[in-house]
Order: C-alpha cells, then sequence, then structure tokens
C-alpha cells in the first residue's frame, strides 16, 4: 500500500516517518508535500492508496486539495489531519469523503497503525472478492455501492424504480461484544449469516436491494414504485425495517440499529439518501435504547454551534494548560451539557475531544491500553462516565503530586533542576553532584515522581520557554539556548510533544 504525507510542518512529517517501521507492515511512503499545489501534484503522479492530509496548509488548503480530488475522480483514501480547534474543517472534509481524521497533538502510534490497518484490509478484501465473486454478485454490488456515493452506472441488474426511493442502513449493536462469540477460525461468520439471511428475507420483495458498505454497516435499498403516495411507500420501508430487525434477533440473536433516510425520487439522489441514513444513525449514540432513527434536517445554526463546541474546546484546552482544573471542569459539565441537548457531535467527534483532553492531562504521554478500553463502549453517558473517571484519576494524581513530600534526595535533585535548567545535565553529574549511584537516582527519582528524570527536566525546559516565547525580544534558536537545549530542531521536537504544537505556532496563539 502507497501513501503521501501532506504537513507544512517538517516536524509533523518527520514525526510520521520516523514512529512506525512502515515497511514492516507492507506500507510504502511514496512522497511527502508541504503545501495544497504540491500534494495536487504529487498525488497525480503516485496515484497514492492513502493521503495523510494535514487541514491548513498554504496554497490550497486540506478542503480544496479533498475537492479538487473528488472533481477529478480520485479515489485515493484520504485521512485528515488537523487541531482541537478545526471541527468546522474536518464536517467538511468528512462530507467530502475523508475516512477518517486525527488530532495531531494527541495521535499516537497504535492509532496510525490501526487506521492504516483497517484500511489495508478493505483493499485487500476488495481485491480478494473480485477474484472470488461470481461475477454478477461483484458487479451488482459494486453498482449498489456506486449508487450510494454517487457514481451511476449501469443499472440493469438492479430492482429499483425511480420514484419514492429510500435508503437504510443498519449496524450490529454492540459489534464488538457480538464478535467475541465467534472464534478467529471463523470471522466470517457473521456477516456472512447476515448476506444469507437478507438474501432470503428480501427474496420476495420486488424493489429491494442490499450490500455491505462496510465491516459492520449494511445498506438496503428500497424502491416504492407501485406504492401510491408518501404514506404508502414509508409504512413499507418500516414493515422492511420491522423484518430485517426481528428476523436477526429470532434467528441469530443480535440486535441492530436503524438509520432512515427521507425519500428521493431519482437515482442521481440516492447518495443524499446515503447521507441522510448515515447522519440519522449517528443518533444512537445519544439514544442507546432505540432501535430506529430517522433523518430530521440539519440545523441552520449549525456553524454556531460548532463556535460555540470551539469556545468549549479553547477554554478547557486554557484550563489544562494553565493548570486551572477548576476552569477546565467548568466547561468539561458544560461541554457535555451541550452536545447533549443539541446533538451536534458525532461519536467519532466527541471521542476524538476526550482523548485530546486526556492526552493534555498526561502531560503529552498515552496509554494506549486504557484508551483502547473505551472501544467496547457506544452510549455518550456511559462514555462521559468512562472519561470522567480517567480525568479524575490524573486530576488527583497532579493534585497530589504537587503538595506530595518527596524524598529529600529527589528534593535537592528538583531544586537542582530548577536551578541548572540551562546547563548540560546528565546522571553521571548528579551522581557526582549527590554523591550516590546514577542508577539509584534514576530508579528513585520514576519511582518517587512516577516520570523519567529526563522527561521532568524536559517539562521544566518547556515550562520556561513558554515564558520566553511571550517575549519578542528573542528569536526562537535563542529561546532554545536559553533553557539549555543544544539545538532549535531538538528544542521543536520537545515542545511539540509537551505542547501539542511548534514553537511558532504556541507564539502565534499567545499573542
Amino acid at each position: 500500500m502507497k501513501i503521501i504525507i501532506v504537513d507544512d510542518e517538517p516536524l509533523v512529517r518527520i514525526g510520521i516517518k520516523s514512529s512506525i517501521d512502515w515497511q514492516s507492515i507492507g506500507i510504502e511512503i511514496v512522497g511527502e508535500a508541504s503545501d495544497g499545489e504540491e500534494a495536487l501534484k504529487l498525488i497525480a503522479e503516485q496515484n497514492p492508496d492513502v493521503v495523510l492530509l494535514d487541514i491548513k496548509i498554504p496554497k490550497k488548503d486540506g478542503i480544496e486539495v479533498l475537492s479538487e480530488m473528488r472533481a477529478q475522480g480520485m479515489r485515493t483514501k484520504v485521512m485528515i489531519l488537523s487541531s482541537f480547534d478545526d471541527f468546522a474543517y474536518v464536517k467538511k472534509a468528512m462530507k467530502l469523503g475523508a475516512v477518517d481524521y486525527f488530532h495531531k497533538p494527541s495521535m499516537n502510534i497504535a492509532e496510525i497503525k490501526s487506521a492504516m490497518s483497517k484500511i489495508k484490509d478493505e483493499l485487500a478484501m476488495n481485491k480478494e472478492n473480485k477474484l472470488q465473486e461470481p461475477s454478477f454478485v461483484q458487479d451488482k454490488d459494486i453498482i449498489l455501492r456506486n449508487l450510494l456515493t454517487g457514481k451511476i452506472e449501469d443499472v440493469s441488474q438492479v430492482k429499483l424504480k425511480e420514484g419514492n426511493l429510500y435508503t437504510i442502513l443498519f449496524t450490529v449493536k454492540l459489534y464488538a461484544q457480538v464478535m467475541k462469540r465467534y472464534t478467529k477460525e471463523n470471522p466470517a461468520f457473521l456477516p456472512n449469516t447476515i448476506r444469507h439471511l437478507l438474501t432470503e428475507l428480501l427474496a420476495k420483495e420486488n424493489e429491494v436491494e442490499f450490500v455491505q458498505m462496510e465491516e459492520n454497516l449494511y445498506a438496503v435499498l428500497i424502491g416504492n414504485n407501485e406504492s401510491k403516495g408518501l404514506q404508502a411507500s414509508f409504512a413499507h420501508v418500516n414493515d422492511i425495517v420491522y423484518l430485517i430487525h426481528s428476523s436477526l434477533k429470532r434467528f441469530v440473536n443480535i440486535d441492530m440499529v436503524f438509520g432512515v433516510s427521507e425519500a428521493v425520487h431519482s437515482f442521481e439522489n440516492f447518495n443524499q439518501a446515503f447521507d441522510q441514513a448515515k447522519q440519522a444513525l449517528e443518533l444512537k449514540f445519544y439514544h442507546s435504547n432505540d432501535p430506529v432513527f430517522y433523518y430530521r434536517p440539519q440545523d441552520k445554526d449549525i456553524e454556531q454551534k460548532m463556535e460555540q463546541i470551539n469556545d468549549y474546546v479553547m477554554a478547557m484546552k486554557k484550563g489544562l494548560k494553565e493548570e486551572s482544573y477548576d476552569l477546565f471542569a467548568q466547561n468539561l459539565e458544560a461541554w457535555e451539557q451541550y452536545i447533549q441537548l443539541h446533538e451536534c457531535l458525532t461519536e467519532r467527534d466527541v471521542r476524538k475531544i476526550y482523548e485530546g483532553l486526556l492526552f493534555m492531562l498526561q502531560d503529552g504521554k498515552t496509554d494506549a491500553g486504557k484508551a483502547g478500553q473505551s472501544d467496547e463502549i457506544e452510549d455518550f453517558f456511559e462514555l462521559s462516565a468512562y472519561y470522567h473517571e480517567l480525568f479524575n484519576e490524573r486530576l488527583r494524581a497532579k493534585i497530589s503530586g504537587t503538595n506530595k513530600e518527596y524524598n529529600p534526595l529527589v528534593r535537592g535533585i528538583m531544586q537542582y533542576i530548577e536551578n541548572n535548567y540551562r546547563e548540560s545535565i546528565s546522571l553521571k553529574l548528579l551522581g557526582e553532584t549527590f554523591q550516590t549511584s546514577p542508577n539509584y537516582i534514576s530508579r528513585l527519582f520514576k519511582q518517587e515522581v512516577d516520570r523519567g528524570l529526563f522527561d521532568y527536566l524536559n517539562e521544566v525546559r518547556i515550562r520556561k520557554s513558554k515564558d520566553l516565547l511571550k517575549d519578542y525580544r528573542y528569536k526562537i534558536y535563542e529561546v532554545a539556548e536559553m533553557v539549555g537545549f543544544k539545538s532549535q530542531v531538538h528544542f521543536a521536537i520537545v515542545f511539540h510533544k509537551y505542547v501539542g504544537m511548534a514553537p511558532k505556532d504556541y507564539r502565534k496563539e499567545i499573542g
């Protein structure tokens, strides 16, 4: 699989390239670009499978690049790189067909590898299906998927006629738990069973088709040419929903969640119905006990709501950066109440914000094990409770760490670092200064402070640098030297790790 990285920050590109052994997982980085125009040219030349695309790049931003890719018919999968406060842009990118997005401050190796592996598996599965499926089934599935994504081809194989067309999308509820019932030796059991059952159930329907869109996403396309009026058509749609839901519950003992579109009247509008059904299905995150959701038009003031959400997120970031934990807690509660009331963020958006806040609370460290435990949660209230527990745990540790009485040796080392952070500091130097074993110092410091000595040293240096960056008399390389870094590049890398942005961007943000 071939990928291209597009980001105007060299350190981000370097970090992505160097953090993963891409070759070992069968992925080749075939190019990188620092602006939109360069990116489009490179994508056309290399025809990559995936593009990692920064949302804010010079010349043409990520939205413009994605729009032109779609206009030119490029089917390359795009994964967006964004910061916390780019939600409006991310929303536009997802509407244009981006498959996922990462928050740059909190993205980690496990997250990137997981997303890439998923795409790689999908590409492999599509290739295998083309080889194994009978050509009629293969061709028909392709036609149906194309219909739903706006590519109209020969529809002679499709049992549908224009007029009162609907799309139903459904997923298996608590999918991760359901899949644990099936052995690794037969992972295809559930999708095969669903497919065979739907084939039987819908065989006698004159104007109904179905297709699997993703691992846990199935689409049912319904025509109502024989029905008279919208009321009869809508009743027919509900009958199909009930038939599928009750049959899968009875035969496979699984619960489903359904999203239903409004009626559209031509094949050209099937992609609109598909988008509506996806939006309807997103509501399950806020109403976990309901089995069926119907599309409702988006509020006209959605942009204002997104601005309000951005304000809450920025206030939470400010609270964490300034260690004003009351400010963080107040805005966290206000943000949660707001999104619960207006239901204006998708599950993916909410998860990304929680993950980013946890990342900040952990001082730029990731805990893949802890974060991964939330994957099976499908309900907003459960997810909120889960992250509140993590937040409170981290806040208690920070507050107790501030007031903790450390071992006299550790206190002495902390004071030494506070006084000498500008100088070169090594374990050997500390051993000589405090007349004890460097290994003992390293072990004791980690045990008492719950992080490595050099992590602590970097935190002190970065804290001091943030104050110096407020003073525009100093150039960035001068700030780096003033806090003990030998090179501006190393300073920028460490600063980005702890603050989530480059020094120059931090300076702009604080004005």
